[in-house]
């Protein structure tokens, strides 16, 4: 029988004998879309159990918690760990999942679900060694575009997923960064609709605060007009994440197979690759400022270094032409 009981009694005794509340409904009737039914049946029950322990307050809280709850226990069963609570919720266990066990998360979310894991191995355990203090992740947004290995290996990853729903979502996903150098927010809500041809290209008219039309970045205009095609309508992403949702590219990706070695997929990396792509061609900074959505050139500055050095009889032709 898996061991979640760990601590002394009372962790939710107030609510051990009255009638279930909202919260406890909505923890009972989660199921994760992350998991497949053969990957939850295993470990649902001992999942239950923690999260009833947490006695979380309300719907939102309980869900939270099952979706980290599950997804963290899932991930320590493939590392062979029992579900026993002192073993699974061990502070090196849970930095093991941070670092290589949520790869689709984006830093925020890693350092949001370290603190929820953290927080409810204090809550769960007794023996379990954790420290008073935690080191931060690094704060670093460092504007690092993926080097043409890198954009090459995800572009293969992404045409070798296994359903045609997964190879969907990744593919689109950079398509909208490499392709259309979209911000992370913009490429939740971009449909089919917003597809139009324009100078005998393919082009994206991106609605919002920074409405503007970008042209797609070829070979991925190929893939959004294969979407156009097939599914007209929808999202590009072909994914609509509710409203509430702080975890969307998790959730989007969370089926997604990552072989060792895959770059981290990092929504403002795309973009910046994207950036630095029309950089390197010579397009003019102000008409790539106003199709790039940019409102400073701060981007821009970080991204200099990476291009790449022209000789000085050159620059210095340039510089006295009349």
């Amino acid at each position: 029988m898996p061991s979640s009981d760990s601590r002394t009694t009372g962790v939710n005794t107030d609510t051990a004998n009255a009638s279930p509340s909202v919260a406890e409904r909505a923890v009972r009737r989660y199921v994760p879309h992350l998991l497949r039914p053969d990957q939850w049946a295993p470990i649902a029950e001992f999942t239950v159990d923690l999260a009833l322990r947490l006695n979380p307050t309300d719907p939102k809280r309980a869900i939270e918690s099952m979706r980290t709850l599950s997804q963290f226990i899932h991930w320590s069963r493939t590392q062979g760990l029992p579900l026993d609570v002192e073993l699974i919720f061990d502070p090196d266990t849970v930095e093991g999942y941070i670092a290589g066990g949520c790869p689709h998360l984006a830093q925020s979310s890693r350092a949001t679900r370290r603190s929820y894991l953290r927080r409810y191995g204090r809550e769960l355990t007794t023996r379990a060694p954790w420290p008073p203090a935690i080191k931060p992740l690094r704060q670093d947004y460092a504007v690092v575009p993926y080097t043409d290995t890198e954009v090459a290996r995800l572009v293969e990853v992404a045409a070798s997923q296994r359903t045609r729903v997964q190879r969907r979502h990744l593919q689109s996903l950079l398509a909208l960064g490499l392709g259309a150098g979209l911000f992370p927010k913009e490429s939740w809500t971009v449909t089919t609709d917003d597809l139009l041809d324009r100078h005998g290209v393919l082009c994206l008219n991106v609605p919002g605060g920074r409405a503007r039309v970008v042209p797609i970045l070829p070979p991925h205009d190929d893939t959004l007009k294969t979407i156009q095609r097939e599914d007209p309508g929808s999202t590009l992403l072909g994914y609509v994440a509710p409203a509430w949702d702080r975890s969307r590219l998790s959730n989007l990706l969370g089926k997604d197979e990552f072989p060792p070695g895959t770059p981290v997929i990092k929504l403002h990396r795309l973009r910046a690759t994207w950036l630095l792509h029309h950089m390197r061609n010579h397009v003019p900074l102000n008409e790539l400022s106003k199709v790039a959505g940019l409102s400073t050139t701060k981007t821009i500055g970080h991204l200099m270094p990476y291009l790449p050095d022209i000789p000085e009889a050159d620059v210095f032709a340039q510089m006295t032409r009349r």
